[in-house]
């Protein structure tokens, strides 16, 4: 059929995306690194908003805007301390003067002024990897398409705060205090956004409140020094929730654009490839040894109650809930006797939207 209308919109903000998100990982500044920082976040706001005409789509994209503003304020304070501090963004330059402790003018770096520039590093960080209380943003997003979920809100750009937390290692362990706020904060959004996807009923919301979860696994790995795992996690949930938020994608396409999981079930007859690959992502996820996120988040876990047993735990507690909501998930959409919304002609999705699920399913 003929292209769904803005189709070439869609590709030139994806485009846009790709190259800020570049320009945020490549820059060897936190000037380069700040240009991409908000340039991913317009890309998010103009994709998050591509259905403009519906009013749904229209907020979420200003509430996504907004509350990552808020983070961002902070992050741009950030950036100016460390320039009135070192006279220089360069990230070399000015990690060798924090290991050293000194100051431009030579004078010693206090305690103090180390803490509140990664304070307010994380600031920024909160805000775009969705940490608490910044996290209202991420569940409204999922109005965009399916693909922008699944590239940019589970594997590229809300990742970056993680990533820059993981680049600024010099900066946040020269601070105790730092890291064991970024270690809480994580651990507590972890547990938190667990609990909130229990009882959704929405399948992309479901993901979008275990995105939120795992950035706090990620979070809480690089706040108890194994910032190594943390990325670990990042890159092998990369894999894992762009296949789920995909395969949850190709429901809607095959339900008519329904993906309330109270609507439909029983589809691994109808959707038997879908089914197939959403298992293993469901199974990464969970954190079933053998897969990879077992690996990670075993990881992250381990360093945490070596840190702190509570911080453990509460990790642990996590993995228990990720496993509850995400098969409560998979039961409801493809178990149990075959129901379709009316009117809807329920077929497995064609070979270019299954190819990107198998090749995701071997990651």
């Amino acid at each position: 059929g003929s292209p769904e209308r803005g189709y070439e919109r869609f590709f030139a903000f994806l485009g846009l995306f790709v190259f800020a998100m570049c320009a945020l990982v490549l820059g060897g500044n936190f000037l380069l690194l700040y240009l991409g920082w908000e340039a991913v976040c317009l890309c998010s706001y103009l994709l998050i908003g591509f259905y403009y005409d519906r009013p749904a789509a229209a907020a979420a994209a200003k509430k996504a805007f907004l509350v990552n503003r808020v983070g961002d304020f902070g992050f741009g304070l950030g950036i100016l301390l460390i320039y009135l501090s070192f006279g220089t963004i360069e990230y070399g330059a000015v990690f060798d003067m924090v290991q050293q402790g000194v100051l431009a003018s030579g004078a010693p770096l206090s305690d103090g002024r180390v803490t509140t520039i990664a304070l307010l590093l994380l600031c920024g960080a909160c805000g775009k990897s969705a940490q608490l209380p910044l996290h209202v943003w991420l569940p409204d997003a999922m109005e965009g398409p399916s693909p922008v979920s699944a590239l940019i809100h589970a594997a590229t750009m809300v990742t970056a705060g993680v990533f820059m937390i993981a680049r600024c290692g010099a900066i946040f362990t020269a601070s105790t205090t730092a890291m064991t706020v970024v270690a809480v904060i994580g651990a507590m959004t972890a547990l938190f956004a667990a609990t909130i996807a229990v009882v959704q009923t929405d399948m992309k919301r479901i993901l979008a409140y275990s995105t939120i979860s795992q950035l706090g696994y990620m979070f809480l790995g690089a706040g108890v020094y194994a910032a190594d795992s943390a990325v670990f996690h990042l890159f092998t949930h990369a894999f894992f929730k762009a296949l789920l938020f995909l395969g949850a994608g190709s429901v809607m396409h095959a339900m008519g654009g329904i993906i309330d999981l109270r609507q439909f079930g029983g589809l691994r007859k109808i959707l038997p490839w879908t089914f197939a690959t959403f298992v293993i992502g469901s199974l990464a996820l969970a954190g079933v040894p053998l897969l990879s996120g077992f690996f990670s988040k075993d990881e992250i876990i381990h360093h945490a109650l070596a840190v702190h047993p509570i911080l453990g735990v509460m990790g642990l507690v996590t993995a228990l809930l990720t496993a509850f909501y995400t098969f409560r998930m998979v039961f409801l959409a493809f178990f149990g006797p075959q129901r379709v919304p009316e009117g809807v002609h329920a077929h497995e999705s064609g070979g270019w939207m299954l190819a990107p699920l198998l090749v995701l399913s071997i990651g």
